[in-house]
């Protein structure tokens, strides 16, 4: 017996076809979706404004001296020249900020935008996206010679500002300047002391100074050393210069007016919660 044929329902066909039409659309929006959500797998994260990155760093001047880095192997390079202000850190590790957050400097915030995972680029930053343009006006000049009387009359404030004392009593004797110094008398607004030093050379932060007693009179002499850094109430300050009667401090910070040069890795990528 003949096996029996089905019979051909063309508009059965034609369901048969849109039905896996539709699947298809389906599946293929089911993975669009996916790469959005989670498609980090697929396309890699990139950074944006409030992410937490994680960062290896160089950063040189355009000179080639590196200023600062988190990198081991360059920090303790000798071959790599370095800034005078290039200070080595005591651990080397990624380092983690939020971007966006105020947290390093515009020019670097707004490098790091825009990269992905894994991603090494070189972020040019002006001065006014770093630590802003030099200014005359924060440097002050000092003389490097200076002469103080054996007996002296201090201002009380002043006294109590430089001593942490608020009290003082006659014929004691209290640390003053770089020496000891005795109370002779004391009047409504200020104390009269007589310094009692010897010749010596005490080593400040920016150089030898030397303290030389003579009668009636005492000469102060420093050598300020070029480049020298002097932590300050504002900061770190640099001797700017150096002559046979003054020195210059600059209370800049070291990079201001200065171009920067990152060489930047994003080591990892932690999403804004949305």
């Amino acid at each position: 017996m003949r096996r029996l044929q089905p019979e051909h329902h063309p508009e059965e066909a034609e369901r048969r076809e849109v039905k896996r039409g539709v699947k298809m659309r389906l599946l293929s929006m089911l993975l669009a979706l996916m790469m959005l959500l989670g498609g980090c797998t697929a396309i890699g994260k990139t950074v944006e404004v409030g992410d937490v990155v994680t960062v290896s760093y160089i950063g040189r001047l355009e000179d080639g001296r590196v200023f600062d880095t988190n990198i081991r192997e360059v920090a303790e390079n000798p071959v790599v020249q370095k800034t005078s202000s290039f200070k080595p850190k005591m651990v080397y590790a990624p380092f983690k900020f939020r971007v966006g957050a105020g947290e390093v400097i515009p020019g670097f915030d707004e490098g790091v935008i825009g990269m992905k995972e894994g991603e090494t680029k070189e972020i040019i930053i002006p001065p006014e996206k770093g630590y802003g343009n030099w200014s005359p006006e924060l440097t002050q000049v000092y003389p490097r010679i200076q002469h103080v009387d054996v007996v002296e009359e201090v201002p009380m404030d002043e006294l109590a500002k430089e001593t942490g004392q608020t009290q003082f009593v006659k014929n004691t004797t209290i640390p003053w300047r770089y020496w000891k110094a005795r109370i002779v008398a004391i009047t409504p607004d200020t104390v009269i002391l007589k310094n009692e030093v010897t010749n010596l050379t005490v080593n400040t932060e920016i150089g030898p100074l030397e303290i030389r007693r003579e009668p009636g009179i005492i000469t102060m002499t420093l050598t300020p050393a070029l480049d020298a850094v002097v932590n300050t109430k504002y900061g770190p300050a640099r001797v700017s210069f150096v002559n046979e009667t003054d020195f210059i401090i600059d209370y800049n910070h070291p990079l201001a007016g200065k171009t920067l040069i990152f060489e930047v890795t994003v080591d990892s990528i932690e999403k804004a919660a949305s």
